[in-house]
């Protein structure tokens, strides 16, 4: 069930890198992967590294158009 499918849970404002890998299907090693060339842009809270919904739906957007 995804997160829009149950409207009782609402959207993360930010996403911490193991959660967006469960959403997004991927392992750690993809997702540094499309860090390093730009693909996912990290934000950092102190030693944490976390990813936007703006940019998760943006990574999401450009995936389905067949930009990734």
């Amino acid at each position: 069930m995804s997160i829009e499918q149950a409207p009782y849970m609402k959207r993360p404002l930010n996403w911490r890198v193991k959660e967006f890998c469960y959403a997004h299907g991927m392992g750690r090693t993809k997702f540094y992967g499309l860090v390093a060339t730009g693909k996912i842009k990290l934000i950092k809270c102190g030693k944490t590294s976390l990813i936007t919904d703006a940019e998760a739906l943006r990574f999401q957007a450009a995936l389905e158009a067949g930009d990734i």
